[in-house]
Order: C-alpha cells, then sequence, then structure tokens
C-alpha cells in the first residue's frame, strides 16, 4: 500500500513519513506541489494522501486539494487528509467543505491516524501497529 505526503517542512514531513511507515510499504514524500502533482499523474495512485494546509507563500493545501478534487481522473477520489497546526474549527470544516477525508492537528501520531485509516483505506491493517 503506498501513500504520499505533500509538505514543505522537513520536520514535519520526515515525522509524518515516520508515522505512515508503520502502516503502508511505499511512503513517498514531497515538498513542493509541481513535483506532487507531476508524481500523481505519473505514477501508480497511492491509497491515501497527507497534505499539509501550509505549502510556502505560492500554494495552500486547500487549494491543491481542490486542483485534485476537480479533475476528471481517479486521482479525483483519492482519500487526502489535511493536516495543519491550526485548532480553529472553522478552517476545519472548510477543508472539509473542499473535500478533505479528514483533518488531523500537528504533530500527526499513529493514535490520531490509526482511526481515519481504518474508515478511508479499505483493508489496511491497524490493529497491533
Amino acid at each position: 500500500m503506498k501513500v504520499m505526503i505533500l509538505d514543505d517542512s522537513r520536520t514535519d514531513s520526515y515525522l509524518a513519513s515516520q508515522v505512515a511507515k508503520v502502516y503502508f510499504d511505499e511512503v513517498e514524500v514531497y515538498g513542493a506541489p509541481l513535483e506532487f502533482h507531476t508524481a500523481l499523474a505519473s505514477q501508480r495512485l497511492p491509497e491515501l494522501i497527507l497534505m499539509d494546509i501550509s505549502l510556502g507563500d505560492l500554494h495552500n493545501g486547500i487549494g491543491e486539494l481542490d486542483s485534485i478534487r476537480r479533475r476528471a481522473t481517479e486521482a479525483s477520489i483519492i482519500p487526502i487528509i489535511i493536516v495543519t497546526a491550526s485548532t480553529d474549527p472553522a478552517l476545519h470544516n472548510f477543508a472539509i467543505d473542499c473535500g478533505a477525508s479528514a483533518v488531523l492537528v500537528k504533530p500527526i501520531s499513529k493514535e490520531k491516524l490509526a482511526p481515519w485509516l481504518n474508515l478511508l483505506v479499505p483493508h489496511i491493517e491497524v490493529e497491533g501497529k
């Protein structure tokens, strides 16, 4: 099973990748939207995407989420979990309204991710990990 992570923070993407490696055989990390979208269009699709809401000055996770959801491709139905440092319910609701499958508050952990994996990723083994 494969997960793709889009996060411009090396620290946050490292933490997310370490948690994801517990559950996924393949973990791909991208620091910029362009390389992420190129990989998404040219590689085997992931079972899940973890995407930071803040991607530098020119991009944000909501815009990238919207871009994926508007495509008429198989990628448009991949579960996408938005990851953010914000605890603002209005922002979380906005992300859900824009097509996020879930919103997690950083730092990402097994305890925060596991319940969503059970709901969003069929056939994933979460118990005992």
